[in-house]
């Protein structure tokens, strides 16, 4: 289980990731199937969640023109 857990953690890093530059690159189509993806993956594993809420604060910061690609992780920030 916990390899699981850690998987499906840096799973909703990379979608994160994935997701800020696709609506840094304009490509919202793209955004809103990795948020999707996201959100799926945030239902089925609750420790995904700070990542689901990440990308939504981050998108409705208006930051398209953003070049910080953060993420959060775990411990201190």
């Amino acid at each position: 289980m916990n390899c699981d857990l850690g998987s499906n953690l840096v799973l909703a890093r990379g979608l994160l990731r994935l997701f800020k530059l696709a609506v840094i690159d304009g490509h919202r189509g793209v955004a809103d199937q990795l948020l999707c993806a996201l959100e799926q993956l945030a239902r089925s594993e609750p420790a995904c969640q700070p990542m689901l809420d990440h990308a939504y604060l981050w998108g409705l910061g208006g930051h398209a023109g953003t070049v910080s690609l953060r993420t959060p992780g775990p411990g201190p920030q």
